[in-house]
């Protein structure tokens, strides 16, 4: 079987703001259709007075996902175990499964809406790597085990992880609210965009210091934008629309505390930690200011970056690891 990848896709929820939206490149002529499977309905509606032959019938209609969802995602361990069956019974009839499934149904049940997004993101993602296949796109359940979960040939989405920020089931869950700004139904196309991007490449660093980590962060999200172009700035970023205005009218002031306090080529961990990763706030910049506020500056380094050097690929941005060189050519200035 081969390895499979599983990528842990953070958790919030994301307002929409009248941000100004790019239109990118025109991808009409790309001959892609995303069709998802959601497998989700196809485990819980099965025949369980059957089980074993409706088993055999996944094994046959998702003979390379069916394995892996079963060992790594959902930890039932292997179909071809003689307690399998009940194995997946015991999961599919937990009490709580069967809610977070009816809630999943509900919202993800017609997919039409959803295979426009991603076909549209999939065609942009062709444009700039034509030569890249395009994977097969599955609907899972975990019981919130796992976000998205990625192989060569596929990737599959944790829909229960994307129910809304107001969900019951984050409120029993103990979700801090900041970290529900990802848990909308909006956030699973940037999502598996983002998955695309970290399972197929590599964001290396030249060094290990603050910039280093912020341009990293910060062409990931390029990336995202260069793929679904139409994305509003508060999805991108996970804030509501009073935190992006804050980083827009603050994006100077931001640059300047961090150039004040020598923190762009500091190396320790917490300090890159406190500028980059998940919080209600961006510690050095005080409480009014959202999380990850450095990570927005550093979006706007790589849109500098990539405008005053019009013959660089994102491909050639992807794999430049010299976040140093990047800063410098980019003559960022806010």
């Amino acid at each position: 079987m081969k390895k499979t990848l599983i990528y842990l896709c953070v958790l919030c929820v994301s307002v929409v703001a009248c941000n100004k939206r790019s239109s990118g490149p025109d991808v009409s002529d790309i001959k892609i259709e995303v069709q998802v499977q959601p497998f989700f309905i196809d485990v819980f509606e099965m025949d369980e007075k059957s089980i074993v032959e409706s088993i055999d019938q996944l094994k046959l209609n998702y003979p390379s996902y069916l394995e892996p969802y079963s060992q790594q995602i959902i930890k039932v361990g292997s179909t071809h175990h003689p307690e399998y069956p009940q194995r997946l019974l015991s999961f599919l009839n937990y009490e709580d499964n069967r809610d977070v499934y009816k809630a999943c149904k509900e919202l993800f049940g017609n997919t039409q809406e959803l295979n426009q997004e991603l076909t549209e993101a999939f065609r942009h993602y062709k444009y700039y790597f034509p030569q890249a296949p395009i994977p097969q796109v599955y609907l899972h359940t975990s019981y919130f085990n796992e976000s998205i979960a990625m192989d060569s040939s596929w990737v599959s989405v944790s829909v229960e992880k994307y129910l809304g920020a107001d969900c019951e089931f984050y409120e029993w869950l103990s979700t801090p609210k900041y970290l529900r700004r990802k848990m909308v139904p909006q956030k699973l196309v940037p999502d598996v965009m983002k998955a695309m991007a970290m399972g197929n490449f590599t964001f290396q660093t030249k060094n290990e210091d603050v910039i280093s980590k912020m341009i990293a962060q910060g062409k990931i999200q390029y990336f995202i934008k260069s793929m679904i172009p139409s994305i509003e700035d508060t999805l991108l970023f996970d804030y509501s629309p009073a935190q992006m205005k804050w980083c827009e009218g603050h994006e100077a002031d931001v640059w300047a505390s961090m150039v004040e306090q020598k923190h762009l080529y500091n190396t320790e961990r917490m300090v890159m930690q406190k500028y980059v990763g998940d919080s209600p706030f961006t510690y050095y910049l005080g409480q009014d200011s959202p999380g990850r506020a450095a990570v927005y500056v550093a979006y706007k380094i790589i849109e500098s970056y990539m405008k005053n050097n019009p013959s660089v690929e994102l491909m050639d941005l992807i794999n430049n690891a010299d976040a140093h060189l990047i800063l410098r050519e980019a003559r960022y200035r806010p």
